[in-house]
């Protein structure tokens, strides 16, 4: 059998060929991916399929079902970054901070849906229909608005990825233009998360 397989031609290309695989008792054909976003996207998978289990006790049931399409959607996001990101261009510090804002934004957006729904706090936030949230006060309601907020990191994975497909050489002063850009672009986007928490009156546009 013929496949198609993916491998690195002159260190800055991705490239594809074929590869004759004895289907019969040959030895598996080994592909690389990235452990973590796999290991995330099998347990986020999994959370969006149970979610919409436990509407009886959620104080905004709706939001439930939001987690589980969720849930669904961002694990193949995982999955598709796992298989990618092993053949994308990226020095090393890019590639940590794109990898950790893409845990962070993806799991703190399923978790801060989760507290909508159980305890129908993140009454201030825009995805949310604002005349069936409960609004719960306190520490509850600020945790979940800055999880909510959080989600914005996974924007830097994208536009960092874009970048590193794009990029054809490894030259130390591009690596260093893209660790830089990473590096703005969190500082960026925490400080975004922080105000949005802190003034949730303004994330309703």
């Amino acid at each position: 059998m013929w496949v198609w397989l993916p491998t690195l031609e002159n260190n800055d290309r991705l490239m594809f060929y074929t590869r004759p695989i004895n289907t019969l008792g040959g030895s598996p054909m080994k592909i690389e991916y990235h452990k973590s976003f796999v290991a995330s996207g099998l347990i986020m998978i999994l959370m969006g399929l149970l979610a919409p289990l436990a509407h009886k006790h959620a104080a905004a049931p709706f939001a439930l079902l939001q987690a589980h399409l969720i849930g669904e959607v961002q694990a193949l996001l995982f999955f598709s970054f796992a298989v990618l990101w092993p053949a994308i261009n990226l020095p090393r510090l890019a590639s940590v901070i794109s990898s950790a804002s893409l845990q962070i934004g993806l799991w703190a957006n399923m978790i801060g849906t989760l507290f909508i729904g159980i305890l129908g706090a993140g009454k201030e936030q825009y995805i949310a229909n604002m005349d069936r949230i409960p609004g719960l006060q306190g520490p509850w309601n600020d945790l979940t608005n800055l999880l909510i907020n959080l989600a914005s990191f996974a924007v830097i994975p994208i536009i960092i990825a874009f970048f590193g497909v794009l990029r054809r050489n490894h030259f130390e002063r591009s690596g260093k233009a893209l660790n830089t850009t990473a590096i703005i672009l969190f500082l960026l986007i925490a400080t975004f998360a922080i105000l949005q928490t802190v003034f949730p009156e303004y994330s309703n546009f």
